[in-house]
């Protein structure tokens, strides 16, 4: 394997201080050595650039901190096209969800007909319109479809980065009216946590993997830490009851890790201010740990 490690130390897409330290704390939990030990040819590729705080106004209740967003992601984009040009495979590690506008930007740009895999509690496709908080953490996936303002959604371009058909939700919990208008518009697949219970994490993956197949060039996970049951995770911002266990979560890992067009993942929404110890990051650097074994040993005996 030869992997782009690229850290995105940055909050500006929410409000709660805690997501911009998000990599060192990974990094404290063992990144650097997991990526060394299992991903043999790993670096550390690239960082985001990060405006100061100083420079970051909040002066639209309904964007809040857009040029923080904008800056950071528009730089993003250029890191993640330029490793994935190099023939590498980008592994994001961040910082709030908002960064996934860069990274579906800088894929895109290489793969035409993108598919995502979306690991998360939220449905992240609000607009300015239906946004109750104005924190763009919650409309990376609304930006990609095109919808949303127009500074985000011509980062990395003025086309549309990512079409309906393409998106894969996977442990959806926690949607606000207007996403579900869209979802339902737009007939975005969704695989909730009804679903995971009812027929089972692998059925589901063997299922998203084969419905991207069908229509995607290759995809990419998204992982927000806050897909994970509260129970296993404090150092996340916005926890929401009923979650996926671990087992389940390493089964979505290990069907990526197999999959021939998998190309990109990133773990967002670490926040190690969030509690005592850094539990959060040292589960995130076991799942990414076991998510590079697995591509590791598929590319061995494939």
């Amino acid at each position: 394997m030869n992997i782009a490690y690229i850290s995105v130390p940055y909050r500006y897409g929410q409000g709660k201080p805690g997501t911009e330290h998000g990599p060192a704390a990974v990094e404290k939990a063992g990144l650097l050595a997991t990526l060394e030990a299992r991903g043999q040819e790993a670096v550390r590729y690239g960082e985001a650039a990060v405006l100061s705080e100083d420079a970051v106004r909040e002066e639209d209740p309904k964007l809040k901190r857009l040029e923080g967003v904008v800056h950071t992601t528009n730089d993003l984009h250029l890191i993640v096209r330029d490793a994935l040009s190099e023939q590498r495979f980008p592994l994001l590690v961040g910082g709030d969800h908002s960064m996934a506008i860069g990274t579906i930007a800088g894929l895109r740009q290489t793969i035409p007909r993108l598919g995502v895999i979306w690991f998360d509690a939220h449905g992240d496709l609000n607009t300015p319109e239906t946004s109750p908080s104005g924190n763009i953490h919650g409309m990376p996936l609304a930006v990609a479809l095109g919808e949303g303002h127009q500074r985000l959604t011509e980062v990395g371009g003025t086309d549309i980065k990512l079409q309906p058909e393409h998106l894969v939700f996977i442990g959806l919990r926690d949607v606000d009216p207007g996403e579900q208008e869209l979802i339902d518009r737009l007939g975005i697949r969704v695989y909730d946590m009804e679903a995971i219970r009812t027929r089972g994490m692998d059925a589901i993956m063997e299922e998203a993997i084969a419905y991207l197949k069908e229509t995607t060039d290759a995809f990419y996970l998204s992982f927000d830490m806050d897909g994970l049951d509260p129970s296993l995770v404090v150092g996340t911002g916005t926890r929401v009851a009923d979650g996926i266990f671990l087992d389940d979560a390493k089964t979505v890992l290990k069907h990526c890790a197999t999959a021939e067009d998998f190309i990109a993942a990133e773990f967002v929404e670490v926040n190690p201010l969030l509690e005592e110890g850094n539990g959060t990051a040292e589960l995130a650097n076991e799942l990414i740990g076991d998510l590079l074994l697995a591509m590791e040993t598929h590319r061995l005996v494939k």
